[in-house]
């Protein structure tokens, strides 16, 4: 994994004020209070005072914003750097938010850029709705924004580089690539179990055909948005006909009822 910048900072401060060898609260025999005996009775306020010290501070609250921001800029890292290039101090600066703050939600890069990563396939779990049909077009709209930029860009950019990343790489496509087609493979097979697709199907190739099609239209040239829904309803019913059961038999006719 490539490091920050040189002369950049790579991790929070974590240096902290009373950290033993270093103030009043260095431990036994190193500062005040070391143990019984060796410094003043400070009295009843002292022991008032250690009790309200243990309770909750008050103070801003959390701002709920600030994963928000790191993630869109995260990815937006991705993007234009890659994994390899990847910096916090870049990613900081584009959210508007203090290293240190970032660190203490993620206090490696490797996890930062993992959760970036698990965007790309952010809403893409299997809809269950009762019906191939709406379940294939309810899924179609969350692959679209998978091909969208910035995703489309960090997409391109992390399967060209993350072979050299083994770790993130398997990440990745547990995350993103093997989320994206296991939901629509499941759609498939619940399609076989209603009776709605052939008991032989291939739902693997049958996902894959779905996902690419999706994936071929962004790729080589979109239309307009607004052409996506007329895309998704054709590409839904042509694969509705191509994994439908085979029609069965023609029932044999009623033998003719003869009077006496």
């Amino acid at each position: 994994m490539a490091k920050e910048e040189p002369g950049a900072a790579t991790g929070p401060d974590t240096t902290l004020a009373g950290s033993p060898g270093t103030g009043s609260d260095a431990g036994p025999g190193q500062g005040l209070g070391a143990g019984p005996g060796t410094g003043p009775d400070l009295g009843p306020d002292a022991a008032l005072g250690a009790e309200q010290a243990g309770r909750p501070r008050r103070g801003r609250p959390r701002d709920a914003t600030i994963d928000t921001r790191v993630i869109a800029a995260a990815v937006d890292e991705l993007a234009e750097h890659g994994v390899g290039g990847f910096s916090v101090n870049r990613v900081a600066l584009r959210a508007g938010v203090a290293k240190r703050g970032i660190y203490a939600r993620w206090p490696d890069r490797d996890d930062l850029v993992l959760t970036a990563l698990g965007t790309l396939a952010a809403g893409l779990v299997p809809p269950r709705t009762g019906g191939l049909r709406s379940d294939l077009l309810h899924l179609a709209p969350f692959v679209d924004a998978v091909f969208l930029e910035p995703r489309m860009s960090v997409l391109a950019r992390c399967m060209a580089e993350l072979r050299r990343f083994p770790t993130l790489y398997a990440a990745f496509r547990r995350e993103s690539v093997d989320r994206c087609a296991a939901a629509i493979e499941d759609a498939f097979h619940d399609a076989v179990l209603r009776g709605e697709a052939r008991a032989d199907l291939d739902t693997d190739l049958a996902s894959s055909a779905f996902l690419g099609a999706l994936m071929a239209r962004h790729a080589f040239g979109a239309r307009a948005p607004s052409d996506n829904r007329a895309y998704h309803l054709r590409l839904v019913d042509f694969c509705l006909a191509a994994v439908r059961p085979a029609p069965g038999p023609a029932a044999d006719p009623p033998a003719p009822v003869h009077s006496l």
